[in-house]
C-alpha cells in the first residue's frame, strides 16, 4: 500500500466533493447538523488553501466546471501549474464564463418548491435536473395580431378585456413568439404555477450553457433569432428591495445595472463583479443579449418602488439594440392597471396545457426520475401510462393537469405512490398537503439593504400548527363558496377573496403583536393554498380546492352528512361537487361513515313518496354517482346495511327511468348508465342466474339473458323505398309488401350484461350455439337461411322465459 501523501489539489478536490454530497443530504440531516458539518470541512479547505498560497471558496458558488476559486483570489492555470491571482488580472471574459457557470447551474434546478423527499431534492445537487422533464410552453394573443392594432398602451386594451371574460387569441410556440422578426419587447403574464419562472430558468440555463460552450443550444431552432444570445437574469423583487430607493423620484436604467452589479457580486465576489460589470455593460449595448426580468408582480407598490421600476425598465429597453430582447414576467392583475404598463412591450398570455403538452410532460417526467428510483426503461413507461390511463379515465384529473403546478403535484404523487389516490377526496387531501409545504418552504430574498434574509413558512408567521392553519383555510373556503353560491352568476373559476376575508379567517390565530400586512404581504408573493389574484384579491388555486376545503369544514362540525344534505338539497348543482368531496372526506373515518352520508339523502323508498319531486330525482342520481364512488356494488357485498342502501338507490333510479317527465333527457340518459353499473334490477335488462344444480357442479357461470319477450303477430310488412326517394340504397328498390309471420322482439335492446355470458361461454366457437345455416355462415361468410320460427316455438320460447324469471319480492 502506498504511503504517499495526496497532492494539494487532489486534498481539496476530496474536499469539496464531500461538501457536495454533504449538501444533498441536508434534507436528510437537518440544517443545524449540515451546517456544522459543513463549516468543519471548510475550514479544512481553508487551511490546505493558505498552505498552498492559494485562494479559499465557500457558500453557494459552483466550483465544479470552471477556474473560479474565491470571491476574492482566483486561480488561473499556466501550463500545469495552477497560481493564485486577484481579479482584476484575470481575463474579463473568463470572468464572464463564470458568470454565466453560476447562473446556469441554479437555473438548471426544479424552481417547483413542491417535490416528494423520498425520491427528489431541490437544493443545488437536484439529481433531476429542470431541463430533462421541461415542455414548451404555449401563448394567447399573437404578436402579429397586436401589431395589427396600433402602437402604445391603448394597443393592449382590447386584449385584456378579453382576458377578463377568459378568452384570448390562438394558441402559438411562446419561443416562436419571441422569436417574431419584429417584435422584441415582451410582457408574459400567468397565473401562479402557469410556469412563467419555469420558463424564465430554462432558457437562461439554455442560452448560458450555449455561451461558455460556444455552441447552439438544441433547445431554440438553429434559424432562431436567440441562439447566441447573452442571457441577463434579474429576479425583480430583490431588484427593487436593494436597487431603488424608496420614494426615488423617478426610475433610471442604472438601477438595474446596479441590480446586475449586485447579482455578480453574489455571485463572483465584490472585486470580481466590479471588474467584469462594465465589459458585460459594454458587450449587452453594443452586441445586444436577452434581458430576462421575473416577477414584476412581486414588486410592492408602496413608495413609487413598482412605479420606478417599470421607468428603470423602459429606459433600460431604449437603449438597447433593437434586436435584442427583453422579456417581463407579471400576473395578469398585476399588469391590467393602466399605470403599470409598459409602452411599446407587447403582452404574451400564458395558455394551460394541452393533451399533447400533458402527455409530453409526464413522459418526460419518468424518464428523468426512472434512474434515481432505480427502474428500468419498461417500468418506467409502464408508470407513464399508469398516469396517462387514470387522467383518460377521470375527466376531473385532465382538468387539473391542464395548469403546469398541479400536473408537477399529480405526477409526483403518482412517482411516490405508484398510482394515484383512487378516491377524489384522497387526491385532494394529499395535494393540499404537498401546496401547504410550499407554503411552509423558507425563501431567501433581500433587505433593502441588500442583505440575505430568509423568509419563514406561513406557519412561522402566525407562530401556530399547520392544523390551525388548514381550519383557518377551511372556514375561508366555506364562507366564499357559499356566498359566490348566492350570487346571480354562479362562476366556474375559484371566487375573488378580498383582503378583509382572509384576514378575518386567519384573525383567530394571529398574535397580539404580528402586523396583518406581514400576512398579506406573504400571502402575495407565495404561491400555495392561496395566491394572489390582485391587489388585495385572492383565490384558491383551482375551484375544487375551494369545494374540497369547503367540505374538510363540514366534515370538521357534528351533524355533518345532514348539513351536507340540506346544502346539496337546497342547490343541488352547486353543492353537488362539495357533496361528493365530503362523501370522500367521511370516508377516510371509514366505509360506513361515508354510506351515512349518502344515506342521509334518500332514508325512504321511492313507494314510500306519492308525489317526488325534482329534488328527489336529483338527489337520486347524486346518490348513485356517490355510490359508485365509494365502489359499490362491490363494496356491499355480505354487508346488510350496505346492500339496503343499494338497493334502495336502485329503486329511485329505476323509478326515474319509468318517469318520462322526471328529468331532462340528458340526466335521464346519466340516470341510466349509473343504474347500469349500479346493477339493474328491471326485468329484461340483466340475466337470469343459474339454478343451484348447475351451481353446484361449477356451471352456468353469470346465468342466461334475461329477455323480455314481446310477440308480434303474423302480417303485412312494407319493406323498402319508393322510387325517387333520397338518400335511399339501390337495393332498397322496390318498395313492396311481405308477409312476416308471428315473432318476438326483445322489449329492451340487449345490454353487455346479457351479451357477456355468450360471449365468456365461447359462443363464437361453439357450433352448438348456432343452426347449421349459422354456423355455415359464421365459419364460410355465406348468407344463412333466415326461414321463420314457428308460432308454437315462439309461444314456448315466451312461457319457459316467464317461467324463468325469479318472483319479484
Amino acid at each position: 500500500m502506498s504511503t504517499e501523501t495526496p497532492s494539494i489539489q487532489t486534498q481539496l478536490a476530496e474536499l469539496r466533493q464531500q461538501l457536495s454530497k454533504l449538501e444533498s443530504l441536508r434534507g436528510l440531516l437537518g440544517d443545524d447538523l449540515t451546517n456544522e458539518k459543513k463549516a468543519e470541512l471548510e475550514t479544512r479547505l481553508r487551511a490546505l488553501v493558505e498552505t498552498s498560497g492559494g485562494a479559499f471558496i465557500a457558500g453557494d458558488v459552483d466550483i465544479r466546471h470552471g477556474d473560479l476559486v474565491g470571491r476574492d483570489k482566483w486561480q488561473v492555470i499556466l501550463g500545469d501549474q495552477y497560481v493564485g491571482v486577484s481579479p482584476d488580472q484575470v481575463p474579463p471574459e473568463t470572468l464572464l464564463q463564470a458568470y454565466l457557470r453560476a447562473l446556469a447551474a441554479e437555473c438548471s434546478r426544479l424552481p417547483l418548491g413542491v417535490v416528494d423527499p423520498r425520491f427528489l431534492q431541490t437544493g443545488p445537487q437536484t439529481p433531476v435536473p429542470l431541463s430533462d422533464i421541461y415542455v414548451p410552453l404555449d401563448v394567447l394573443a399573437p404578436v402579429k395580431e397586436e401589431r395589427e392594432k396600433g402602437k402604445g398602451a391603448r394597443r393592449d386594451a382590447p386584449f385584456l378585456a378579453r382576458l377578463a371574460r377568459g378568452e384570448g387569441g390562438e394558441r402559438t410556440s411562446l419561443l416562436e413568439a419571441i422569436a417574431h422578426p419584429k417584435a422584441t419587447r415582451f410582457v408574459l403574464l400567468g397565473d401562479p404555477g402557469s410556469g412563467k419562472t419555469t420558463f424564465v430558468h430554462h432558457l437562461t440555463h439554455a442560452l448560458a450553457v450555449a455561451a461558455v460552450s460556444g455552441d447552439t443550444s438544441p433547445f431554440l431552432p438553429d434559424d432562431s433569432p436567440l441562439q447566441g444570445m447573452l442571457p441577463i437574469r434579474l429576479v425583480l423583487r430583490e431588484t427593487a428591495a436593494t436597487c431603488i430607493p424608496p420614494g426615488a423620484a423617478q426610475g433610471e436604467a442604472s438601477m438595474l445595472w446596479r441590480a446586475l452589479q449586485a447579482d455578480l457580486r453574489a455571485r463572483l465576489g465584490e472585486q470580481a463583479a466590479d471588474v467584469l460589470l462594465p465589459h458585460l455593460q459594454r458587450r449587452v449595448l453594443r452586441k445586444g443579449g436577452l434581458i430576462l426580468l421575473d416577477g414584476l408582480d412581486e414588486v410592492p407598490e408602496a413608495d413609487r418602488r413598482r412605479k420606478c421600476l417599470l421607468e428603470a425598465v423602459a429606459d433600460l429597453a431604449s437603449g438597447l439594440p433593437e434586436h435584442s430582447r427583453v422579456i417581463v414576467t407579471a400576473r395578469p392583475y398585476a399588469y391590467a392597471d393602466p399605470r403599470w404598463r409598459l409602452p411599446a412591450f407587447h403582452t404574451l398570455l400564458l395558455a394551460s396545457f394541452d393533451d399533447d403538452q400533458v402527455a409530453r410532460f409526464i413522459a418526460r417526467w419518468y424518464a428523468a426520475v426512472r434512474p434515481v428510483m432505480g427502474w428500468d426503461e419498461l417500468t418506467a413507461e409502464a408508470r407513464a401510462e399508469g398516469l396517462q390511463r387514470a387522467l383518460s379515465e377521470r375527466p376531473y384529473l385532465a382538468d387539473l393537469a391542464s395548469r403546469p403546478l398541479l400536473l408537477t403535484l399529480m405526477t409526483t404523487l403518482h412517482t411516490s405512490w405508484g398510482q394515484l389516490p383512487e378516491d377524489r377526496a384522497d387526491l385532494y387531501e394529499e395535494t393540499v398537503k404537498l401546496l401547504l409545504s410550499r407554503w411552509q418552504r423558507a425563501r431567501e430574498t433581500k433587505s433593502a439593504d441588500g442583505e440575505t434574509i430568509t423568509e419563514p413558512g406561513i406557519a412561522r408567521v402566525l407562530a401556530v400548527e399547520e392544523s390551525q392553519i388548514r381550519r383557518a383555510l377551511h372556514r375561508l373556503a366555506f364562507r366564499v363558496h357559499q356566498r359566490q353560491g348566492q350570487s346571480a352568476e354562479q362562476e366556474a373559476s375559484p371566487a375573488d377573496i378580498d383582503q378583509g376575508e382572509v384576514l378575518a379567517a386567519f384573525a383567530p390565530l394571529m398574535p397580539e403583536d404580528l402586523n396583518s400586512r406581514l400576512l398579506l404581504d406573504y400571502l402575495q408573493t407565495r404561491a400555495g393554498l392561496l395566491v394572489s389574484r390582485a391587489p388585495g384579491v385572492y383565490a384558491f388555486p383551482h375551484r375544487s380546492f375551494q369545494e374540497y376545503l369547503a367540505a374538510c369544514h363540514l366534515a370538521d362540525k357534528p351533524g355533518a352528512a345532514q348539513e351536507l344534505r340540506q346544502l346539496v338539497w337546497d342547490d343541488p348543482d352547486w353543492w353537488r361537487v362539495v357533496f361528493m368531496l365530503g362523501v370522500g372526506k367521511a370516508k377516510q373515518g371509514g366505509l360506513g361513515s361515508a354510506v351515512d352520508v349518502v344515506n342521509t339523502l334518500l332514508p325512504e323508498g321511492p313507494q314510500e313518496i306519492p308525489e317526488p319531486t325534482l329534488s328527489h330525482w336529483q338527489a337520486a342520481v347524486l346518490a348513485g354517482q356517490a355510490l359508485l364512488d365509494l365502489r359499490f356494488p362491490q363494496e356491499a357485498r355480505d354487508e346488510p346495511y350496505f346492500q339496503a342502501v343499494l338497493k334502495r338507490v336502485r329503486r329511485w333510479l329505476a323509478a326515474l327511468l319509468g318517469t318520462p317527465d322526471s328529468l331532462a333527457p340528458r340526466e335521464r340518459a346519466e340516470a341510466g348508465d349509473l343504474l347500469g353499473r349500479l346493477g339493474d334490477p328491471r326485468p329484461g335488462v340483466g340475466t337470469i342466474p343459474p339454478s343451484p344444480a348447475l351451481r353446484e357442479r361449477g356451471l352456468g357461470g353469470e346465468g342466461s339473458p334475461d329477455i323480455l319477450w314481446c310477440p308480434v303477430p303474423a302480417g303485412p310488412f312494407l319493406m323498402g323505398s319508393p322510387e325517387g326517394e333520397e338518400d335511399a340504397y339501390d337495393d332498397e328498390h322496390p318498395q313492396h309488401t311481405l308477409a312476416l309471420p308471428a315473432f318476438l322482439v326483445s322489449r329492451c335492446p340487449v345490454t353487455n350484461a346479457q351479451y357477456r355470458p355468450f360471449v365468456e361461454g365461447g359462443g363464437y366457437d361453439e357450433p352448438g350455439y348456432w343452426t347449421p345455416e349459422g354456423w355455415a355462415w359464421r365459419t364460410d361468410e355465406r348468407e344463412p337461411d333466415l326461414s321463420p320460427i314457428d308460432d308454437k316455438e315462439i309461444k314456448k320460447i315466451y312461457e319457459n322465459n316467464l317461467a324463468l324469471r325469479p318472483k319479484e319480492k
